[in-house]
């Protein structure tokens, strides 16, 4: 099992090479962007062959906030506790696969709150493809907060997730049904997102409970897409996708080459259209 993680003192940009086993090609990139922030508060976590599977895979983009006591957290943590829920309880099912990140989420969130991290948050975006045993490959995605993946199939955006704001109408009823407010659209005034790890403070109305869908990959599937609200502020969904497919489609150098640089690319587009935000993107080529 491959795990490569950000550590935050390094930028990271480029491919992680086309030796794996669990999908073609992989492109990861991040930018502070010191214009907009004094610092570093993303994550972001790869792991080829997962859960001791070499078909495998588990992606993650942490979106900190207030401080990198949560996110440095859950980047160590969260894919340990969501793992050995797969194993200890053998999920295959998709019903069973969903009861695991629930369970794996709430667990990360509570031990956070053991190590007395109590100021800081995160939100998070994971894709697990898991391989069944007749071969079929199967996408599962985990959110919580606006952190956002995005599928492409046959160069058609499908959202993968739900953005978790305090402005969701969805959200919003939950959070006054547990006696809270949303003013300015956020939670108590104060914070945007409404479901995250940590932010302690606040925890009767930002759950850590993730959004989690499933389904079947296919033939169709080019690329899969991970990346904080820093990319979805500037961009639509299918915006990025197209801006994947002609990046990867461009006839000038190898195929592996671009893939290299194509989340580094996603990001300075972001950045050009004027994101003001900490930007991570992870772009998987299926």
């Amino acid at each position: 099992m491959n795990i490569i993680q950000r550590h935050p003192s390094a930028q990271h940009q480029g491919g992680y090479g086309s030796n794996l086993t669990s999908v073609q090609l992989v492109s990861a990139a991040d930018d502070h962007n010191p214009k907009c922030r004094n610092a570093m508060e993303d994550a972001h976590v790869f792991i080829d062959g997962f859960a001791n599977n070499p078909k495998q895979s588990y992606f993650a983009v942490y979106d900190g906030h207030g401080g990198r006591n949560i996110v440095e957290f859950v980047e160590k943590y969260l894919h340990q506790n969501f793992e050995k829920e797969l194993i200890d309880t053998n999920a295959k099912t998709y019903h069973e696969i969903t009861n695991a990140f629930e369970t794996s989420f709430l667990l990360t969130d509570i031990q956070t709150a053991k190590a007395n991290l109590a100021v800081s948050g995160s939100t998070a975006i994971v894709n697990y493809i898991q391989v069944d045993t007749n071969g079929k490959r199967h996408l599962h995605t985990a959110n919580c907060g606006d952190a956002r993946s995005v599928l492409s199939r046959n160069g058609v955006a499908i959202r993968l997730s739900h953005d978790h704001k305090a402005s969701d109408v969805v959200e919003k009823n939950r959070i006054e049904k547990s006696g809270g407010f949303v003013l300015r659209n956020r939670v108590l005034g104060v914070l945007a997102v409404s479901r995250s790890f940590g932010d302690h403070s606040l925890k009767q109305f930002v759950v850590s409970t993730p959004y989690v869908n499933s389904m079947a990959l296919t033939e169709e599937d080019d690329f899969l897409i991970l990346a904080c609200d820093g990319v979805w502020d500037v961009m639509s969904d299918q915006e990025v996708v197209d801006f994947v497919k002609v990046y990867a489609e461009n006839p000038n150098g190898s195929t592996e080459e671009k893939f290299n640089l194509i989340a580094r690319a996603l990001v300075d587009e972001a950045l050009k259209r004027g994101s003001t935000d900490n930007i991570t993107a992870i772009v998987v080529k299926l």
